[in-house]
């Protein structure tokens, strides 16, 4: 499928979106990553920058965690793009992030549960 423009629809910067730009150099995202409290140091291989974040986080759920991020910027990108839906808001990426870390948090043993819980209350 070709699109019109190739520019990353989730900043003002108007950079060409690539894989590198839309999970870890677009600002919009940053605030999510920020948000999660997790830190990328970008000078790092990405092996070693995924590595490096779930040290600094140490929390059990931090792979969860991650895909879920992943999967809602993708998701609220999709949103804006396809859905001609052009609203840009933070709120709405952070509702898509906790709706979908409640459905995991539904299909996990009650520990891992309590973890998760734990871990929102502390957002």
């Amino acid at each position: 499928m070709a699109l019109d423009c190739y520019n990353c629809v989730l900043c003002i910067e108007n950079d060409e979106e690539t894989l590198w730009h839309l999970f870890f150099d677009c600002p919009f995202n940053q605030a999510c990553w920020i948000f999660l409290g997790i830190n990328w140091d970008t000078a790092l291989q990405p092996t070693e920058m995924i590595t490096k974040a779930r040290e600094d986080v140490n929390s059990c759920i931090f792979r969860e965690v991650l895909i879920i991020a992943c999967w809602s910027i993708w998701c609220h990108r999709n949103t804006i793009i396809f859905d001609n839906n052009g609203s840009l808001f933070f709120k709405r990426w952070r509702s898509l992030f906790e709706r979908e870390m409640n459905l995991v948090n539904l299909r996990v043993k009650p520990d891992f549960s309590s973890r998760i819980t734990n871990w929102f209350s502390s957002l």
